[in-house]
This record gives structure tokens, sequence and C-alpha cells, in this order.
């Protein structure tokens, strides 16, 4: 199969994880999230709107008969509120059995010599660092915020060492909140360092080239200060690479925050408690003072997602498309891509340009 022809190809989810292991990781987040609505919801606060501060909302469909959701009437935008204090996410992402069983997946997932959503990753940061941008530069700092043990940056280092040799000389820096990840590093030439991004800026502002940060806005109480807060730590004309999940993307239209779903919807509390979308991230880069230099939606599930949950499906587009032959399911999950409506965005901000 050609280059081009293989960007056709119909990606099953079953790559990703087992149906029985979706079903099992979605039914435990539903219990969790009970669990820690039931017991920290006295703690929740409101807030305004995440993407363009708003005070003005309305209330949609409650999550599971639990958490809060509102929309913006300005900007349309969706979120979790009230939402859950620090106290309450801290119990969450150390305290529940969800995690846990995501983790042993993604560890499991990351043992394999190719995964396609890193691999993919990989090749963006790859494009961007032999762009011109960096083409006589002495050294290149890299830092990615909520690293883990450092497994995309260990991957990331030795595709470039194994392509281009000693042609780039390249510092790779990582911090995360999880003292026990940062612990158990997966490689000792890594950087990584146990800090918040607040505690990060103070001492490392202006240094670096490129941020990375994977599935991890959002999570935030506060996005916009992480952005901000992330902006002081890169030099004028640095960028800042990440993925979120897509509101607009069509395997989120096609299942609801309510319905079964196989992976998480952008609006899924504790998780996911801001819904971004191809639309929001533009106000939202603009109002943090960043230069949008590309949205993609390079996304290559959706169509296997809709297929596997067709019987929970109600509309009967989506219903017909999971009926559909492999070959035109792959046609059909290509063009969604390039129309940047697949259901994970990878955007590419600018801090200020030089004048």
């Amino acid at each position: 199969m050609s280059t081009e022809q293989n960007k056709l190809k119909y990606v099953q989810f079953l790559q990703n994880r087992s149906k029985e292991e979706a079903k099992t990781i979605y039914y435990q987040r539903i219990k969790d999230a009970k669990h820690i609505f039931q017991k920290h919801r006295d703690s929740f606060f409101i807030r305004n709107c995440p993407f363009c501060d708003s005070p003005d909302f309305r209330n949609l469909e409650k999550f599971h008969d639990t958490y809060d959701v509102s929309a913006c009437n300005r900007c349309s935008g969706c979120f979790v509120n009230p939402v859950p204090s620090l106290e309450a996410l801290n119990d969450y992402y150390n305290n529940s059995k969800c995690n846990i069983l995501q983790h042993n997946l993604v560890r499991k997932r990351k043992s394999k010599s190719s995964d396609f959503i890193v691999d993919d990753r990989v090749v963006k940061v790859i494009d961007y660092i032999v762009s011109k941008k960096h083409k006589n530069q002495e050294k290149i700092r890299i830092l990615e915020v909520g690293c883990g043990s450092g497994s995309f940056l260990s991957k990331l280092k030795k595709s470039i060492e194994s392509s281009f040799k000693n042609k780039y000389c390249i510092e790779y820096c990582g911090i995360d909140i999880d003292k026990n990840a940062i612990d158990s590093k997966v490689d000792n030439n890594l950087n990584l360092v146990h800090s918040s991004i607040e505690d990060f800026t103070q001492r490392y502002g202006g240094l670096f080239d490129i941020i990375l940060h994977f599935e991890l806005i959002e999570h935030l109480i506060d996005p916009f200060r992480f952005m901000r807060d992330s902006k002081k730590l890169l030099r004028k004309n640095g960028v800042m690479i990440f993925t979120t999940p897509n509101h607009n993307g069509a395997e989120i239209v096609a299942s609801d925050y309510n319905s079964y779903r196989l992976l998480a919807h952008s609006i899924f509390p504790p998780m996911h408690l801001n819904a971004f979308s191809i639309i929001n991230i533009l106000h939202f880069a603009i109002r943090c003072e960043f230069n949008v230099v590309d949205i993609s939606t390079p996304g290559k599930l959706d169509v296997s997602m809709i297929t596997e949950t067709k019987e929970y499906l109600r509309d009967i587009g989506f219903k017909t498309l999971a009926c559909l032959n492999d070959e035109t399911k792959g046609i059909i999950q290509y063009l969604l891509s390039k129309l940047k409506v697949s259901s994970h965005m990878l955007c590419v901000l600018e801090s200020s340009r030089e004048d």
C-alpha cells in the first residue's frame, strides 16, 4: 500500500484497547465520578467561562444526574460548573480506581514498538524542529508539562537521534506534580522535575523554545492561568504544541456525555472539565496572547468508535455510517480529519513575534 493510500486506511479502535477494557474503565469512571461528587460537592464552586471569562451562562443537562454542566451565553463553550475543588481533584486523581486502570492500559500500550497516537505527536514536534525557525540555533530547549515518567520525551529523543545523528543540540526537560512518576523516569538522560507549573515558571521563565502538553488543559480548573504561566516559560517566538479533545468532533457529537462511550467525552467530570472545540480554541488562544500557527484534528478513530457503539446511537446518519464497508469508512475518517471535525485537536501556538 502506498503512502497516499495508507492515509485512507480504516484504523480500528481495537488497536487502542479491547472493548472489554474500554467498558471496564468507562463504568469505573462513572462510579468514581459519583463517589467524588457525593464526597466533595459542598466544596465545588462557581467559575466564569474558562474560555472567554464571561459570567453569563446557562445550564445544560446534568452529567449522569450529578455534576452541573454550563454553556457560555457569550462564546457557547461548554464546561463543568460548579467546578470541583482542588481537594476533590487531588482525591480523584490519587485515589480513584479508574485512574489505576487507565495508567495500566497506557503503560501496556507504550510497551509496544508502535503507537500511532504517540508516533504522530513525535512527527509533529520533529517537523517543527527541522523548520527554518531553528536552523542556526545552537541549542533547542524542549519542556513537556505533565510528562509523567518521560515516555514521550524518551521516544522523541530516540527518534531525533536516530534520524539526525548530531545535527541538533537539544535539551529535554519535563515537569509533573506526580513525584512517583518523576522518580520512576524511563530515561536517565532526561531532566525531569517534580514541580507545579507555577513554581517552575518562577525559576525558568523565558528559557524554552518548545513547550508540549498532551490531553491536559481540559482537566484544569483554570486553563487560562495555566496557558499564561506556560507562555512565560517560552522564549520570544517560542512555540506551544498540545492536544485536547474537540467538542465538535464527529465521535463526540455522535455520543453525548450521558451515553455509553469507549473513550471519555470532552465533558466528563471530574476529569474533563472544559470542552474545547475547533471554534473556541481560537478565541482562547488569542485571549492568552498567542498567535495561532496551526490547528488540526489528526484523529483516526472516530468512525471506528461510532461503529463499535452503533447499538447505542440515536442519530440515523451515524447509525448508517456504522454499517458501511471498511474502505468507505477509511475515506470518511480521512475526510473528517481534513475538514477538522475529528474528535481530537492538535494545536500549535506561537508566543509574541519579533517586531
